[in-house]
């Protein structure tokens, strides 16, 4: 997939998780590329919330022509305009502020409905104008994929240079880190998380997939052994019910008295071994402490209690 910016094809800017974060705080127009289910849309609906802002999803790959019959036809401009003035009314009786208009999969949608997105990205704000009403104190994000899959259908479009050029175009870089932090803290309450975690994510499992595998395990035990096979096949499904049947059977007192002694010894040496990795700080000791014990385990080793 060709990008081009100011006519010239390029090569995006790679920006990790967090940094996507940081760089929507600027306000800018934001366009970001990446593989599908790596949390480009989960980091927007979290700024947002962070932020206080209200937040308009519009999903442009629910707008191709053949997903509702081939009714308008493709090169009905002004079918597209409506069905997005009526979309962005609420967003209008603010003129946009305090708001982020979120173009999600913009490269999934056909060009008459890219045709309609020039004036509502424009990115000096005084000139970013829709059907009439000014949208100047909004935030234009929009996301991509950079590949569709491979089953040999391409489902995606080249963006026009125009329309890129009204964004800063930035690529995620996918880290396992960022996903790994994320996920763990999501479900802090699975006992040993992160052994879940690192199997699939070392599997090539989307941060989306093991996040849907997480939940099932979570909230869904007793439907587990179908569900994980359904997402992650029989050899994988059949490793993580592995660490779930060792969990189940692994003696809580015993585990709780390992990791004091490693905290007692970390303690004397200032350094500890864990699964043959020297840990040099009481927070990352803690930190691989809270992959197998609860937060009132750990607090009870800090103490010294009993």
């Amino acid at each position: 997939m060709k990008i081009l910016l100011d006519g010239k094809e390029i090569e995006l800017t790679k920006i990790k998780q967090t940094e996507f974060y940081t760089v929507l705080k600027s306000k800018k127009n934001i366009l970001l590329f990446g593989k599908s289910g790596w949390g480009k849309s989960q980091i927007v609906k979290k700024y947002c919330e962070d932020h206080g802002l209200k937040l308009k999803i519009i999903s442009l790959a629910s707008k191709l022509p053949e997903a509702i019959g081939g009714i308008p036809h493709a090169t009905d401009k002004g079918y597209y305009e409506e069905l997005l003035s009526e979309e962005l009314k609420d967003v209008f009786e603010d003129e946009g502020e305090g708001w982020v208009i979120f173009f999600d999969e913009i490269n999934q949608a056909v060009q008459e409905v890219l045709n309609t997105l020039y004036g509502i990205c424009y990115p000096m704000g005084e000139d970013r104008v829709w059907a009439g009403h000014s949208l100047s104190k909004a935030q234009i994000v929009a996301c991509a994929n950079l590949s569709d899959g491979t089953d040999g259908v391409t489902y995606l479009n080249d963006l026009p240079t125009p329309l890129v050029n009204r964004f800063f175009p930035f690529e995620l870089e996918c880290s396992k880190t960022d996903a790994k932090n994320y996920l763990k803290k999501k479900y802090r309450n699975i006992p040993q998380v992160v052994k879940y975690i690192d199997v699939m994510l070392d599997a090539e499992k989307s941060p989306r997939t093991v996040d849907e595998c997480l939940n099932i395990l979570q909230y869904e035990p007793e439907l587990s052994g179908l569900l994980l096979q359904s997402k992650l096949q029989s050899a994988l499904t059949a490793k993580v019910l592995d660490i779930q049947k060792k969990i189940k059977t692994a003696d809580p007192a015993k585990t709780l008295k390992l990791c004091r002694q490693s905290y007692e010894i970390f303690k004397e040496d200032g350094i500890v071994q864990w699964a043959g990795e020297e840990i040099e700080t009481e927070e990352a000791l803690l930190d691989k402490f809270s992959e197998i014990l609860s937060e009132e385990e750990i607090a009870s080793i800090v103490k010294g209690e009993e």
